[in-house]
């Protein structure tokens, strides 16, 4: 019985570390990105001029809508790619994960 109890108490630690490293490990989507280079990266571009004319002046709006496009981390940083040429840049993978970190101020994904 002692035996049980060590092997059950055993298996509920070992559950609650690879459940507390799943939830950390998920709770940054762009672990790479840096927020603050993605700032400027989106305003050096001038990313919102053309989200601005879109959203009728409030460029951010973009991001919020209950209708957006993109739902997932994936799927953001394919709509930067596809994005990027609106605003004539050729962004690497790192500036992406930047772009992501910060937009995901607005987007929220954990």
């Amino acid at each position: 019985m002692k035996l049980a109890m060590k092997l059950f108490g055993t298996l509920i630690f070992t559950t609650m570390i690879l459940l507390g490293a799943a939830t950390s490990a998920s709770a940054n989507p762009f672990p790479d990105g840096n927020a603050q280079a993605g700032q400027q990266l989106f305003e050096h571009y001038k990313c919102n001029s053309c989200h601005d004319s879109m959203m009728g002046g409030d460029g951010n709006k973009i991001f919020t809508r209950f209708d957006r496009k993109r739902n997932t981390p994936d799927g953001l940083i394919e709509q930067i790619g596809l994005c990027s040429g609106n605003v004539n840049a050729h962004f690497s993978a790192q500036e992406k994960q930047n772009l992501a970190a910060y937009l995901n101020i607005f987007y929220k994904f954990k």
